[in-house]
């Protein structure tokens, strides 16, 4: 296994439908080398790439159910490794949990048969598996586990970059200064020792000659050659594409050249997608650039990152969606911004339409007053009937344009209606983000049980130095909550205290802060019904989530339709 294979090796037969669709894309390889697009150009591309995720996925998932059907029917033990191998590799940046059972089937298989090299590349395997899961200390455990003078040249190469890898993904986890220069020089001290055993001749020599000039000797300038020339020998679908184009645009960065910098982000970006790679960090940078280049790129962020967080998701890394959540709020926020601010804009234009209307009803009303008298004295101007004809078209016409524009206002309502609806999406979203995680904490809790029944407390004490969630966490989560929801519906507790007979109203403890009962009907109002969904979220039991919904039914007008009528709750808009 290598972190990037050299590309004249002999391609696999599963793989070569990934390449016939890919080959959709192979401008963007001649793009690259001409550098002389625009970047709307570059985001266009971009969005055409994302577009075509499905089927690019689809057709990954094909080579990967050839390959299962192939090991399914093989008895050779030795080649069934081989394939174990293979598997592991397209699973590599595809999805972590897969990547890992390959990992394991191969250790155990190697084992049986006695193969101490495939012994061996499984343990870097699952040691480089660790270290992208953020299991740090136990990759390095693992790494340790070998004598690397017992093993060959091919796998002291893979031994010394796992090394590389692992350091460089434990240096940017590290928040002690002084331990993060140590993990980054030995880092540069694992990049120099794999380089020793990889042949010049490769293109994947020159990537890591880039990562030399980059992080030892510090000159963009150099690395940013290197990098170019992988991107120029390397297909645009493959890791080795996505990583130096990544890296050269950082040395752009490096120099101040924006405009290139963007340019390979977002080859970066399109490489990742079309490998496919669902642990991809190029796309989350864009968002976040576009986003801080100009907030008007909202929309587009907010796209980028989506996708991106649904790839973090597949891949199930969970430092990435810790990563991805921060910055999904940052934009989030921006983006409920831009909707309140033109919700504003729809309000004054409202108001205008309704101030014209009320000008024209007066005028209206007074052409009717002129035409009761000239009833009254009809014998008298009856030389000036024509006149008044006339008059009377222009008094029509004018209604008509008073009902055309009673039209326009009744669809800018509805306009504003489905501008509500979107921003309830995007907080249930948000809430389905923090659900899962908290899901994630309560499975590692169990794990912290586990391993205290079993007596392994130096593995546990291992395994929580490396993540966990405190109260603190959990509070923040139901501030982040309660503001979010009342920022979204601001007259939901008036409205709810008007289902309610009036010796049960509620009251806010503190402003901008809800109420268990007030949460658990919030969440009702955002279309979670299930009593054990609401207490996975806030942390309490069925039960007690039960307790708290009779009891507040109970103090109800109408206990037989409460639920249905907190469904229904702030849906009409009202000017705040």
């Amino acid at each position: 296994m290598k972190i990037f294979r050299n590309f004249a090796d002999e391609e696999p037969e599963q793989c070569k439908m990934m390449k016939k669709l890919c080959l959709l894309f192979v401008t963007f390889a001649t793009a690259a080398c001409t550098q002389a697009r625009t970047a709307d150009s570059h985001i266009l591309r971009l969005d055409s790439a994302i577009a075509s995720r499905p089927a690019i996925t689809a057709a990954k998932e094909k080579t990967l159910a050839d390959l299962r059907w192939t090991i399914g029917h093989i008895t050779n033990k030795e080649e069934k490794l081989r394939l174990f191998e293979q598997m592991y590799q397209e699973y590599l940046t595809y999805r972590y949990d897969s990547a890992l059972v390959y990992v394991q089937k191969s250790l155990a298989l190697a084992q049986e048969i006695g193969s101490k090299t495939f012994y061996q590349q499984a343990v870097i395997n699952n040691a480089l598996l660790d270290a992208r899961g953020g299991f740090y200390s136990e990759a390095a455990l693992r790494l340790n586990s070998l004598d690397a003078d017992e093993l060959s040249d091919t796998l002291k190469y893979e031994y010394y970059i796992a090394h590389f890898w692992l350091y460089m993904y434990w240096s940017q986890y590290s928040s002690d200064e002084q331990v993060k220069a140590d993990y980054w020089q030995k880092m540069k001290d694992f990049l120099l020792e794999a380089m020793k055993y990889e042949k010049e001749t490769t293109v994947n020599y020159l990537y890591l000659m880039g990562e030399r000039m980059h992080y030892i000797e510090e000159d963009s300038e150099k690395a940013a050659r290197y990098y170019q020339k992988v991107v120029d020998m390397a297909p645009v679908n493959s890791k080795l594409y996505a990583s130096a184009a990544f890296s050269l645009a950082r040395c752009y960065m490096d120099k101040g050249d924006i405009n290139m910098y963007e340019y390979w982000l977002t080859n970066s970006a399109i490489s990742d997608i079309v490998t496919p790679l669902k642990e991809n960090l190029s796309l989350q940078e864009l968002a976040m650039y576009l986003f801080e280049k100009d907030n008007d790129n909202v929309d587009r962020a907010t796209n980028y990152i989506y996708c991106s967080m649904e790839d973090a998701q597949f891949f199930n890394n969970r430092l990435r969606l810790i990563e991805l959540s921060g910055r999904f709020s940052t934009i989030l926020s921006a983006y409920t911004k831009k909707i309140n601010t033109q919700k504003t804009h729809i309000l004054y234009g409202m108001i205008a339409l309704g101030l014209l209307a009320l000008l024209i009803l007066a005028a209206a009303l007074f052409i009717r007053r002129q035409n009761g008298q000239l009833h009254r004295h009809r014998e008298e101007l009856q030389a000036k009937n024509g006149q008044l004809h006339e008059q009377h078209e222009e008094v029509k016409l004018k209604n008509e344009k008073l009902e055309l524009q009673r039209v326009q206002l009744s669809n800018l309502n509805e306009q504003l209606l489905d501008t509500n609806l979107k921003r309830e999406g995007l907080a249930k979203i948000y809430i389905d983000l923090c659900a899962k995680y908290i899901d994630r904490l309560k499975k590692y809790q169990t794990l912290v049980r586990r391993k205290i029944k079993a007596n392994q407390v130096q593995e546990l004490l291992s395994t929580m130095s490396s993540s966990r969630i405190s109260e603190e966490d959990a509070a923040a989560f139901m501030n982040r909550f309660d503001k979010a929801f009342l920022d979204l519906y601001p007259t939901f507790v008036d409205e709810l205290n008007a289902l309610l007979l009036p010796e049960n109203q509620l009251v806010l403890r503190q402003p901008g802060t809800l109420s268990p009962e007030l949460r658990i009907y919030a969440l009702i109002r955002l279309g979670v019904r299930e009593s054990s969904e609401i207490a996975d979220l806030l942390f309490f039991s069925p039960q007690t989530i039960y307790n708290y919904r009779s009891a507040l039914k109970a103090k109800a007008i109408s206990k037989d339709t409460f639920d249905a009528d907190v469904k229904n709750l702030c849906t009409v808009i009202s000017r705040n």
